[in-house]
């Protein structure tokens, strides 16, 4: 079995990566994509993001009925900084014999060395990098999907708060929680 993790805030979950998603499961002859809201990024420290339960449900609510995505909610039960290498750890037990991927943005590539454990986590998936135009960052030995989406979370939140409409950069099931549970209102 080949499962691709796609860790993130999803703040808030978008069409990209919605996208993304579905492009990596098709070029890469994936079985899955299991999406893992962090309960707390270790790249964006004091940044306040949506509350977890609100956010789990936005990544839920977007792929409902969506062959071959899922859904973990295991960074958020397990709370604190969400670590790569212990998700990893976690996955492995949970799929013995599963051939693993890691998701990561091409802007993020450089970074790799810096992560927690980075030279045992490189032997426990493949990384696969998501180019979303503009990267030119090396990724030797990485697959690559490259696929134009101009569509970011913080620019949904600057929209929200401004009270610009996001008709079309979220499913529809996002934009009513968003709306429900009045977020990002107050951006700066």
């Amino acid at each position: 079995m080949r499962i691709a993790l796609f860790g993130g805030t999803f703040d808030p979950l978008h069409h990209g990566h919605l996208i993304l998603a579905r492009e990596a499961r098709e070029q890469l002859g994936l079985d899955c994509v299991v999406f893992l809201p962090a309960a707390r990024s270790p790249f964006k420290p004091g940044i306040e993001s949506a509350p977890p339960a609100v956010r789990l449900a936005m990544v839920r609510a977007a792929i409902d009925g969506e062959e071959g995505l899922a859904l973990d909610d295991s960074e958020l039960t397990r709370g604190g900084t969400s670590y790569t290498i212990d998700t990893v750890l976690a996955a492995r037990e949970r799929w013995p014999g599963a051939e693993l991927f890691w998701f990561v943005g091409g802007d993020h590539v450089r970074e790799l060395p810096k992560w927690r454990d980075w030279e045992k986590l490189r032997t426990l998936v493949q990384f696969i990098v998501f180019s979303r135009g503009g990267e030119t960052a090396d990724a030797p030995g990485f697959p690559r999907i490259a696929r134009r989406v101009d569509i970011s979370a913080t620019d949904i939140r600057a929209r929200v708060a401004q009270g610009r409409s996001i008709r079309y950069l979220v499913p529809e099931p996002v934009r009513a929680l968003i709306e429900q549970h009045r977020l990002y209102q107050n951006q700066t």
